[in-house]
């Protein structure tokens, strides 16, 4: 019979690449809104940025982490059956993968609550940045494991 759950080094790349996506996540979406509140015309200063983005970190974690975690639980498998069906770059994949993942969570989150509740969202570059720090968590993903398979 065979084993479907997943090995020790796999899962160890899931929750390096989920922890990447959760600090990426919140890390941009914070620098997005100071910087609207720069845009503003109020100066933010650097020691600001950095006590906004820990508070950030510490106050929206455990949400973003399980939101976007499970977003990244679903796409990942995806990703690894398609690039082995689709015989592409697994690296290129699961990071493609990853971005999807992040935009659909955000259209969904948009879908079923009617507002957009992650504020650098709203806008196409905040979108994006935040579906690149899902790419960026799905080629970590895919590096990590691809290491463990050597």
């Amino acid at each position: 019979m065979k084993n479907i759950l997943p090995r020790r080094q796999t899962l160890l790349a899931f929750i390096v690449g989920w922890v990447m996506l959760v600090f990426l996540f919140i890390f941009t979406a914070t620098q997005f809104n100071l910087a609207e509140l720069t845009a503003l015309g109020l100066n933010v200063p650097f020691a600001d940025r950095l006590a906004t983005t820990v508070q950030d970190m510490v106050g929206g974690l455990s949400l973003v982490a399980a939101i976007f975690g499970f977003g990244f639980l679903i796409a990942m498998p995806i990703t690894d059956v398609i690039a082995r069906w689709v015989k592409i770059l697994p690296h290129v994949a699961h990071a493609l993968g990853g971005f999807t993942g992040v935009g659909v969570t955000l259209f969904a989150l948009k879908a079923l609550f009617e507002i957009t509740p992650i504020g650098a969202a709203r806008d196409m570059d905040g979108f994006i940045a935040l579906c690149l720090s899902g790419a960026i968590a799905g080629y970590v993903y895919s590096a990590l494991k691809a290491r463990g398979q050597n």
